[in-house]
């Protein structure tokens, strides 16, 4: 009777085991599960040319509205003093994906050029890279414009380390060495992306598709100018210019919807083309801004980023989902294509035609060194983390994004990466955080020259404005000092040279400068 008794008991006691047991690994694969849900999917959209007094949610005077990315911050937070690293698309975009500045590339001034190869070094970790080692499917749909091994015909010889710089004949020159038909290694899939769609450069040849290194459709053919002006070279067959944004939001909704079937967090990145030339709105926008074509162009835009937003709700996968969008640089201010109206594609434009400001009230445009040339729109929407509604004028740089995102799926950033990169996500998340994120920002405009922002104070290297492209509207100051300085919080409009009247100020951001230009990374500084 006892035996009988004690192995009940014990048949009672293994099976409460093996209960508790199960139990557990239900409660541990919960646990992971949940680790895997907090990973946010990451969408950044970033506009290509468009100025901070282009949106109606940060210039109520604006002539274009834009309600879809007015509601995606209302939703989200609002940076009111956010800088591209670079007042040019390519460093601009170096800067994002390596969380680097620009001078500490390869290429010390202007941009990538058609037929150029990657300035991305090999070795060099980007945030695709990043973000695909911690879990996420990782995908770009948009411009690159960063650089491709082109396939080169046999017996041709091209200098690959000579980027950027050529002219018309001897683009043209270039391209007949490259074989076109043959794929494209070295871009986006070389650097940490699982898919890739999009173009090269939108005002430069090849005009085409491109989707995992392989141009689409029919064999490229050679014309002498398409419909707006642009470089000539090779172009696809029925190849224009407005088809383009529908193309990319096309297969951003398709990535999107394919990847948050899986379960698995996705970081989407898209670079859209809009409003740089060649500016083509769809005709179902044309005439609806007061603006001409770009403010036409940037409202198509507006539009597609309503459906993206109205998409994530439908998946449901809105509430975590981090979307951020920005701009790679300040507007030329222009107001459409030479080929719809000559006057309207001439630098500042905007303003004498239409009254719009595009860089608002800050000094220069695309290509300067003054803050409208780098001085852009930032808005982050999280509903899971960041509260609605906010603002911050907390300086940040979008070089920041890389150590951004690994702050938010709290992974340490591996030793030698994004030397220059500093986390936002407390100021995203609306957390009180008396000290700065960064201890200063560098800008480098299209000529090379650099400036430092620190505090109140803005030091720039150069007695002009550091820009290729000239606005007729506003002449070119050349200053009679070496250098200029600013007091960014009291004159933000850059009117007031105080380089004279402050010599030991202008001693001390000059020293940091060049501090920072020999060190190994601002992250690392101890000035």
């Amino acid at each position: 009777m006892k035996s009988s008794k004690a192995f009940t008991l014990l048949t009672v006691a293994k099976t409460f085991i093996a209960i508790l047991f199960v139990l557990c690994v239900s409660i541990f694969k919960v646990k992971g599960q949940n680790n895997k849900i907090q990973k946010p999917n990451i969408i950044f959209i970033l506009a290509d040319d468009m100025g901070y007094g282009d949106l109606s949610c940060y210039n109520p005077e604006s002539k274009i509205r834009t309600p879809n990315i007015d509601r995606l911050a209302a939703n989200g937070i609002k940076l009111t003093n956010a800088h591209s690293a670079s007042s040019v698309c390519t460093p601009s975009r170096y800067s994002i994906m390596t969380g680097r500045y620009p001078f500490r590339s390869k290429m010390k001034f202007g941009v990538l050029w058609t037929y150029d190869w990657p300035l991305i070094d090999k070795g060099t970790l980007t945030v695709g890279e990043f973000l695909k080692d911690n879990g996420y499917q990782t995908g770009i749909v948009g411009k690159w414009h960063l650089g491709w091994n082109w396939p080169i015909k046999p017996g041709e010889q091209i200098d690959t380390n000579k980027l950027g710089g050529r002219n018309l004949q001897q683009s043209k020159a270039r391209e007949q060495q490259i074989d076109i038909t043959r794929p494209l290694t070295g871009g986006p899939l070389a650097c940490g992306f699982d898919y890739q769609f999009g173009i090269d450069i939108p005002s430069l040849p090849p005009f085409c598709f491109i989707e995992n290194g392989k141009v689409l459709g029919p064999p490229l053919t050679q014309v002498k100018n398409d419909d707006k002006g642009t470089f000539p070279g090779y172009v696809q067959q029925g190849w224009n210019s407005h088809y383009i944004m529908p193309a990319f939001m096309d297969k951003a909704a398709l990535f999107v919807s394919e990847k948050a079937k899986t379960g698995q967090p996705f970081f989407l990145y898209l670079p859209l083309a809009i409003p740089h030339h060649p500016i083509a709105p769809g005709k179902a926008y044309k005439g609806k801004s007061k603006m001409g074509e770009y403010g036409d162009a940037v409202q198509e835009m507006d539009g597609y980023i309503g459906n993206l937003m109205q998409q994530l709700k439908e998946l449901n996968i809105a509430d975590n989902t981090l979307v951020i969008f920005a701009s790679d640089n300040g507007s030329i201010m222009d107001a459409g294509s030479s080929t719809t109206n000559g006057e309207w594609s001439v630098a500042g434009a905007g303003y004498k035609f239409f009254g719009h400001k595009s860089n608002k009230n800050f000094r220069g445009i695309k290509g300067d060194i003054y803050e409208g040339g780098h001085r852009v729109p930032f808005i982050a929407s999280w509903p899971k983390e960041i509260p609605a509604g906010g603002s911050s004028d907390a300086a940040i740089s979008l070089t920041d994004f890389f150590a951004t995102c690994a702050g938010i799926i709290n992974i340490p950033l591996p030793d030698g990466c994004a030397d220059d990169s500093f986390d936002l996500s407390p100021i995203l998340k609306g957390k009180n955080t008396k000290k700065p994120v960064r201890p200063s920002i560098i800008f480098h405009s299209s000529r090379g020259n650099l400036a430092i922002e620190k505090g109140n104070w803005k030091y720039i290297d150069c007695n002009n404005s550091g820009g290729s492209l000239k606005n007729p509207l506003v002449k070119d100051t050349i200053y009679a000092t070496p250098g200029q300085l600013y007091n960014i919080q009291t004159d933000p409009a850059e009117k007031d040279n105080l380089y004279a009247k402050y010599p030991q100020k202008v001693r001390e951001l000059a020293a940091l400068l060049e501090h920072h230009k020999r060190s190994k990374g601002t992250r690392y500084s101890k000035l």
